[in-house]
């Protein structure tokens, strides 16, 4: 699984790599160049230095500066020109990471609001944005170690083969077979240390999402004083990651000392060979410079690439979880030939449907068949578990349903996309959701082209537009992640603001005044009914008070409408509903 994970990983990002080919280009082609002028052609040029000042000394030829000339102007060239090409090349990776990074993100992102409502249910969302970080950060780590360590080491090794293979072809040989054993311990080491790097990331990211469970939830923490409770289980989020850090870094000193010894038997040979090769007189003191030289700069990329493959054993750690949830294929998607979207009127019906949550398989509608004329005010009640909220959920396709179809305006849901039917239906939950953003922002989210004239006016429909003017930044004060700086009638009033300007034919209310105080109810409730005119209105009540002007009224049980009609045609009836009203106390449901 760790193996077929980390190719996915190199797949996905080697494609959004090849996005940019212009830079790769560069870095491929001119980093061979600049390694050139910089580790091999000035150590060629003072190994020529050093042999014609050897030959001069034994032979008793006179020197003068002039002689170097063209050595030292070499030299000078070679340093000058591999530093103007190096600021090339690194101007090129850095805008080739920056720009593959910025697609990744977008990939993430992208892919993640394709996922169904049950995917997040069952995820932190601090797990997910520290998988996402992980990600981004793991391409920068393994394309760097690529560029910088792996492949100039690779132009190494060929630049040195094709100087010395002829005036030293047994070096070469013994630099080739050892070498080949150093790279190939390294690599069977670092493969066992891949899922211990894995665990460790995943620790990792079981720790972040343990610290923003805590801190998204510190007012519940607070209230019922669980701050040691809180502080015990990050604890021990805290000391899986330590143990496991040092279980991985005892596997990988253990591993190291034997790809270190390889390394020393390395330099001995090289620096055995050149001494023997000069004491029989094979070799110039210029070719043991240039060996030495060359050696101990291969020596040094090799003990970098120890530490290389130590790091992309983290990056595919740090990867795994990410390119899992990549390959996971959304559980909702829409056509691949949608149509255009008929939806204005807001005629719904529901023909035969079945549905049951993929988790346990719980069944909640079996053959449901019902018709909503354009206009109808729905009232949706019903003991928890009935299927209210999965009904919504359903229109809204948040799930896709087994078997049957949903119909608005005789066009099957299923055949546009997702965008055009919820860009039809105004939704106002019974926890409003807020984001960190201003409250002008918050709610023009309904409506993005709308003016701040049309803003204010939804607010005033509201019954927002007072308490925002006694904000210290009016419709520009942030209101908090989640909406915390605002209260829960306040969040509440917002966010019908926001479903008044978003003006859609179809209308979702769960308990949409379940958060005002009774002033702001009525105020609430006949902008509302204002609201509701002309449109088709679902609403899920737990007070019954706040439906009894609907329509229709259905009474759910188990996934089945086991009553419908009028609030008066119901109490008539002394059924389920009538038992319902008659358990009220102040409008709500006793226990």
């Amino acid at each position: 699984m760790a193996i077929s994970t980390s190719r996915a990983t190199i797949r996905i990002f080697t494609t959004h790599t090849l996005r940019h080919k212009r830079d790769l280009l560069r870095t491929i082609l001119c980093t061979p160049v600049a390694e050139l002028a910089e580790d091999f052609l000035v150590p060629f040029l003072v190994s020529r230095i050093l042999t014609q000042l050897a030959v001069a000394k034994a032979t008793g030829h006179a020197l003068h500066l002039g002689t170097f000339e063209p050595y030292l102007l070499g030299i000078a060239a070679a340093e000058i020109f591999q530093l103007l090409l190096w600021n090339f090349v690194v101007h090129g990776v850095w805008r080739m990471e920056e720009q593959t990074m910025e697609d990744l993100a977008m990939t993430c992102f992208t892919h993640l609001t394709t996922m169904s409502q049950r995917f997040f249910n069952n995820r932190f969302g601090g797990s997910l944005v520290s998988q996402v970080n992980k990600f981004i950060g793991a391409y920068e780590r393994l394309a760097d170690a690529l560029i910088w360590s792996i492949y100039k080491l690779l132009i190494a090794i060929v630049f040195t083969i094709a100087i010395l293979v002829r005036p030293a072809p047994l070096y070469v040989l013994g630099l080739l077979v050892l070498g080949s054993l150093y790279v190939f311990a390294v690599f069977r080491v670092k493969q066992k240390e891949l899922p211990y790097n894995q665990r460790w990331a995943g620790l990792e990211t079981k720790r972040t999402g343990q610290l923003a469970d805590s801190i998204t939830n510190i007012t519940a923490v607070k209230a019922f004083a669980h701050e040691d409770l809180e502080t015990k289980l990050f604890e021990k989020r805290v000391k899986a990651v330590t143990e496991q850090s040092l279980s991985t870094m005892r596997l990988t000193m253990s591993h190291e000392r034997i790809t270190n010894s390889v390394q020393r038997i390395m330099n001995f040979t090289a620096i055995f060979l050149s001494v023997s090769l000069a004491i029989a007189g094979k070799i110039q003191v210029g070719l043991i410079y240039l060996i030495l030289t060359y050696t101990l700069s291969i020596m040094s990329r090799l003990w970098q690439l120890n530490r290389t493959f130590r790091d992309m054993n983290r990056v595919f750690g740090d990867s795994r979880d990410m390119t899992e949830i990549l390959a996971i294929e959304p559980e909702v998607k829409d056509p691949q030939h949608p149509e255009p979207s008929r939806i204005h009127r807001g005629r719904i019906e529901f023909k035969d449907v079945h549905f049951s949550h993929p988790d346990g398989g719980t069944k909640v509608f079996t053959g449901l068949n019902l018709h909503i004329t354009p206009g109808e005010k729905i009232g949706l009640v019903g003991p928890s578990g009935s299927g209210k909220t999965t009904f919504t959920q359903l229109l809204l396709r948040l799930s896709d349903i087994q078997k049957g179809q949903i119909l608005i305006d005789n066009q099957d849901i299923t055949m546009v996309t997702q965008a055009d039917l919820r860009k039809s239906i105004a939704s106002v939950p019974q926890e409003p959701l807020m984001f960190h953003r201003s409250i002008i922002e918050n709610i023009r989210y309904g409506q993005l082209d709308a003016s701040d004239r049309q803003v204010k006016a939804a607010a005033k429909s509201a019954n927002a537009h007072d308490f925002i003017q006694t904000l210290p930044d009016g419709y520009d004060t942030l209101v908090g992640e989640r909406g915390t700086k605002l209260s829960g009638g306040q969040r509440q009033r917002v966010a019908i603001a926001r479903a008044m300007l978003k003006n859609a034919p179809i209308l979702v209310l769960d308990e949409a005044t379940s958060a005002l105080d009774s002033e702001s109810e009525v105020l609430i409730q006949q902008a509302l009914w204002k609201l509701m005119e002309g449109r088709t209105a679902i609403v899920i009540a737990h007070r019954l008070s706040t439906i009894q002007k609907m329509d229709r009224i259905l009474v759910l049980e188990d996934g089945n409408i086991v009553e419908q009609g009028s609030h008066h045609e119901l109490l008539s009836a002394r059924g389920v509903y009538a038992k319902l009203w008659a358990h009220q106390s102040g409008g709500f449901i006793e226990e």
